[in-house]
């Protein structure tokens, strides 16, 4: 069978399943779209938040994991201006209108922490009105909004059509709810607080709790907006009841047609779990390896299960005076029983109220301050530049630290440039220095021959090291770039590793490492993706080549090849074998779960083998585009391709013996040295 007739027969193929597959009719889904937004800094007078940016992205993990929101439908949006909140809403509203020609329902999340009034939310110097926002959310045309604010004085926000606090809102359990419901941290005159205990502002931490499964109340094991808020409420009130600054009391203003709740969580779609025995009872709290605390709750004699991310995690449980402890390793896809836990007392926390000043029992007093030309210790508060030997930074800081060891106990905001740099707290600004350390996160950048960062970044680190425990939204420059949480922005370095995945961007390297890719790609040579990736083996039949080997490594958008090739000639009276070895790129983008195209460019270094001798004569480069069969891991693909053979000895005007090969369309040649050749091909891949 020649090359025409094998590409008739797979166009042929290919049309007849193309009919059976578009018959089918598309499945009707619920789509839902977030915005998540976080901004600590709420202009001049008002302190820096700690939490409001951890808090959004706590909201947007949670809705990813297992709030069917889909990674690429979903939008964190740090220290934003009003303009680029506008731009993204007004984007959900196109994303809205062209989703519903394709899908049953649509709904959406906006979720805001930061600062407030009673008149609207406060961006660094800009104010978003309530009504202003209230009106641009109204207007998208989706089935169902849902508007939670955690902020000062955001029950203002509800107050604009009479909503105000009262019982939770019924509903049936059927899903035909269409409307609104917008919830807020606290009355239109109350400060809505966060702990440093928690890391977290309160509600905040009491939606992700219910959200992970802690609100599940009849235990079905998926979490509806009345349970939400039920247990928000009780969860707010409890945890500052106490407090220094007075109980915070929830809002909310529900407006929903027809009938039934609308469900937010499913725990399943988690992919490992913590059940808690049914008889269990007392105040159970749950923290991440990294002692972050991730659930807060009373069990009641009932069934609970609670979606977590695998890991290792230490549970506790109060039982009036005794306390439990336990540690759980989740697997993944793996549910644990829980027996005996663990919890601490409920007590009056440390806390700061959102826009309010430093002025109050929470903040430490100044102490005595030691100035010297070698070594300083600058007690809080001071504000301005410290230089010295060493500089010792007890609390938060501002300005300016220059000298050969800078450390600072708290908070710093501003430079510090030294030899070794440190802050225990959080870091908005910079440190430039041989090493570089921020213990609780950075928002700016680290530049110095190693930079780490222990929470989470925001901004940039250029180094020879480069590593961060926590989440990268920025970017990292260096030899080896390293993020432990997940990545949205970019690594460029030899070696660039993404722990938990990449959300959005991009990996630059020789070697690049994800856990999974949501939404952007990874260049280099070798690229690795654990969760989802694309490895293949392929063995393909070409113009050229009876046989054709190759692996593939990355992600479906962009993946690498690395390629063996191989067949016998025979010219005149000799004969022999011709080897070729090379790399490639290649792109796979999906028309359905049946169909994709699939592009490939690569080059091979062509041999001849006779008589036990080898010597290179021609280079090819070839572009195929494929047309291509999904049957789960096989693949069957066919198309076009065009080679361009060059050889290797031109500038030695030496004869070349092109390969005539045996299966072509077309073939032409340029000059002694050069010859394009079209032909086609057919592979088979194995995807593991």
């Amino acid at each position: 069978m020649n090359a025409r007739k094998i590409f008739i027969y797979g166009i042929i193929c290919f049309i007849t399943v193309s009919a059976q597959v578009f018959a089918a009719q598309a499945e009707n889904t619920t789509r839902r779209f977030g915005i998540f937004i976080g901004s600590n800094n709420g202009g001049r007078e008002r302190v820096t938040l700690r939490y409001a940016v951890t808090d959004a992205r706590s909201m947007s993990n949670v809705f990813t994991e297992m709030g069917g929101i889909a990674y690429t439908d979903s939008i964190l949006l740090v220290e934003p201006t009003v303009r680029e909140i506008n731009r993204r809403i007004d984007a959900m509203h196109e994303q809205v209108l062209r989703a519903r020609g394709t899908n049953r329902r649509t709904e959406i999340v906006f979720y805001y922490s930061g600062h407030s009034d009673e008149d609207g939310l406060l961006l660094n110097r800009e104010k978003y009105t309530y009504r202003d926002l209230r009106e641009r959310i109204n207007n998208i045309p989706s089935d169902m909004r849902i508007v939670i604010l955690d902020s000062c004085a955001s029950g203002a926000f509800t107050r604009l059509k009479g909503g105000e606090r009262t019982l939770p809102f019924l509903m049936d359990s059927s899903f035909t709810a269409e409307g609104y419901a917008f919830l807020t941290s606290s009355s239109a005159n109350e400060a809505s607080q966060e702990s440093d205990r928690i890391g977290a502002s309160f509600f905040t931490h009491s939606l992700v709790a219910g959200l992970r499964g802690a609100a599940d109340s009849v235990g079905d094991g998926r979490v509806t907006l009345n349970e939400l808020y039920r247990f928000a409420y009780a969860e707010t009130i409890a945890r500052t009841e106490t407090s220094l600054f007075g109980t915070q009391h929830p809002s909310y203003d529900i407006q929903i047609s027809g009938t039934g709740d609308l469900v937010l969580t499913d725990v399943s779609q988690t992919s490992a779990g913590i059940a808690f025995d049914e008889n269990l009872t007392g105040r159970i709290s749950i923290r991440n390896s990294r002692d972050h605390l991730i659930v807060e709750l009373t069990k009641m004699v009932r069934p609970l299960e609670l979606g977590l991310e695998p890991g290792l995690y230490h549970v506790t449980l109060q039982q009036g005076n005794d306390l439990l402890r336990a540690e759980v390793t989740l697997a993944e896809g793996r549910r644990v029983m829980v027996t005996r836990d663990n919890f601490t007392s409920i007590r009056a926390e440390p806390t700061r109220r959102r826009g309010d000043n430093d002025d109050d029992d929470t903040v430490s007093k100044p102490g005595n301050n030691l100035y010297t030309f070698f070594f300083n210790i600058v007690n809080e508060p001071f504000y301005f530049p410290v230089i010295g030997f060493v500089n010792w930074g007890v609390g938060n800081h501002k300005t300016l630290h220059a000298g050969f060891v800078n450390t600072n106990t708290g908070d710093f905001n501003g430079m510090q440039a030294g030899f070794v740099n440190t802050t225990a707290g959080l870091v908005s600004g910079g440190q430039a220095g041989f090493i570089n350390t921020a213990a609780n996160g950075l928002f700016g950048v680290q530049g110095g021959f190693i930079n780490t960062t222990r929470n989470d970044l925001f901004g940039c680190q250029a180094g020879f090291v480069n590593t961060v425990s926590g989440e990268t939204q920025g970017t990292q420059v260096g030899f080896v770039n390293s993020t432990a949480g997940k990545l949205e922005g970019a690594q460029v370095g030899y070696i660039n590793v993404a722990g938990r995945g990449v959300r959005r961007g991009i990996q630059f390297g020789f070697i690049n490492y994800a856990d999974s890719y949501n939404e952007g790609v990874p260049i280099g040579f070798i690229s690795i993706v654990r969760k989802d990736g694309f490895r293949a083996v392929e063995y393909g039949f070409s113009e050229f080549f009876t046989y054709n080997f190759s692996f593939k490594t990355g992600v479906e958008k962009f993946y690498t090849s690395f390629i063996t090739s191989f067949n016998q000639f025979e010219y005149d009276d000799l004969s022999g074998y011709n080897a070729g070895f090379g790399f490639g790129i290649g792109s796979m983008h999906r028309i359905n779960k049946v169909f994709f195209i699939n592009s490939e460019m690569s080059i091979l270094s062509l041999n001849e083998w006779k008589d036990f001798n080898t010597h290179t004569v021609y280079n090819a480069l070839q572009f195929v585009l494929y047309m291509g069969l999904n049957f789960g891991g096989l693949n069957i693909l066919a198309g076009p391709s065009v080679t361009w053979l060059y050889a290797m000895n031109w500038l030695e005007k030496e004869d070349v013996r092109f390969p005539t090969p045996k299966y072509r369309i077309y073939m032409h040649d340029i000059d002694d040295h050069n010859r394009m050749v079209v032909g086609a091909r057919i592979a088979v891949r194995l995807r593991f």
